[in-house]
């Protein structure tokens, strides 16, 4: 885990000193991508923020904008894959959030999710409600309070002061332990629950990785499901309801 804090103080540093320069690059494409999408142009907007998608730099607005010229050229399975692109860049957006479930209105298959734990309700409502590098950030902003808070209580002459500014600093210290907590727990869940879209229009569902193994149940286009394990060009699944399954790697598409 130290070795997960240094990798994300460094990063996050990294990320707010640097980020500008990066940002600049395709600021003129996407200008012109989002003129072409107001004007209704969806192809032109599609092939604009498709070249700035190969530039391998994440961006929310990006995803969101090309998760909704699929959606409204009625492409249901990027259009959610889009969508769930950008709610994992920004978790808490709320235009993201509405248009991703009125896309879902569109899947086929109808799969009714398990009752979540009490600590899959933390995960949900706290620990993922922001990425990891948010936590980092917010990690970092409070051990520089910290380190305020310090100075002024050990150059404080007021015994009251004093007191004011140690506890608080106390308090900040445990509020950066918990956020580097959240960012390292939020950043071990994202690695270990890889989602993906179904991107067939209809996908079987095996019982073992194999093309003769049995049809175990099927799935349509826009379904996310989580990748558990690869097998050559199989892939095992997990569905909302907890049903398992092989499914051909052909038929979904990582997010």
């Amino acid at each position: 885990m130290l070795k997960f804090l240094i990798h994300i103080v460094f990063i996050t540093l990294l990320s707010l000193t640097g980020g500008n320069m990066h940002a600049q690059v395709p600021d003129s494409l996407f200008v012109e991508a989002n003129r072409s999408y107001q004007q209704e142009n969806y192809t032109e907007a599609l092939g604009l923020y498709q070249k700035i998608e190969k530039l391998d730099l994440q961006s929310a607005d990006l995803y969101f904008n090309m998760g909704n010229i699929y959606y409204k050229t009625n492409q249901v399975a990027p259009a959610i894959y889009y969508y769930e692109k950008a709610l994992k860049l920004a978790p808490n957006d709320k235009d993201i959030q509405f248009n991703l479930n009125f896309a879902n209105r569109m899947i086929l298959d109808n799969i009714e999710p398990l009752p979540k734990s009490l600590w899959q309700k933390s995960m949900d409502g706290v620990i993922l409600r922001f990425t990891y590098e948010t936590w980092a950030k917010i990690a970092v902003s409070l051990a520089f309070l910290f380190a305020i808070l310090f100075l002024m209580y050990h150059f404080s002459y007021s015994t009251s002061k004093k007191r004011i500014y140690f506890i608080t600093s106390i308090l900040s210290v445990i509020f950066v332990t918990t956020c580097l907590f959240f960012a390292y727990r939020n950043k071990h869940y994202v690695d270990n629950n890889v989602e993906a879209i179904i991107f067939s229009p209809s996908a079987q569902v095996k019982t073992a990785p194999t093309s003769s193994s049995d049809v175990y149940f099927e799935l349509h286009e826009g379904t996310k499901v989580v990748i558990l394990e690869t097998l050559d060009n199989w892939k095992k699944i997990k569905i909302a309801d907890g049903k398992l399954g092989w499914i051909n790697t052909t038929a979904l598409k990582e997010i």
